[in-house]
């Protein structure tokens, strides 16, 4: 029985990450690493299951002033767990400034959950 695919979001804070994915643009790789505590329980349990598969449709937003706007829609690679912190590996696919930005608020307070 196939699972249903979903995409995930991926928040950062940090000024520099939206500008370093920028300039590496489509096509390139890139990591970001996660606090199991600061990922959605269902998705944490589901990357420990090895249910999310390459491939997965990835989402980067950048959050500043309680906003988010997105940065990077990528696709999943690989993932390492380390027991404390999950490292996600990904190709982005597309960046600003062709990307069409959005902004949104934070839905539940991960920074790593299904869309």
């Amino acid at each position: 029985m196939e699972t249903e695919k979903k995409g995930v979001r991926l928040i950062v804070n940090k000024e520099w990450t939206p500008e370093t994915i920028s300039t590496l643009g489509s096509g390139f790789f890139y990591h970001l690493s996660y606090p199991v505590e600061e990922i959605e329980p269902e998705l944490l349990a589901d990357i420990r299951k090895a249910l999310l598969p390459p491939g997965t449709e990835m989402e980067i937003l950048f959050r500043k002033d309680g906003e988010l706007r997105r940065v990077a829609l990528a696709e999943l690679e690989w993932i390492l767990d380390f027991d404390t912190f999950i490292r996600l590996e990904f190709r982005l696919m597309q960046t600003l400034p062709s990307l069409k930005a959005i902004r949104s608020s934070p839905p539940n307070g991960y920074l790593f959950y299904y869309k």
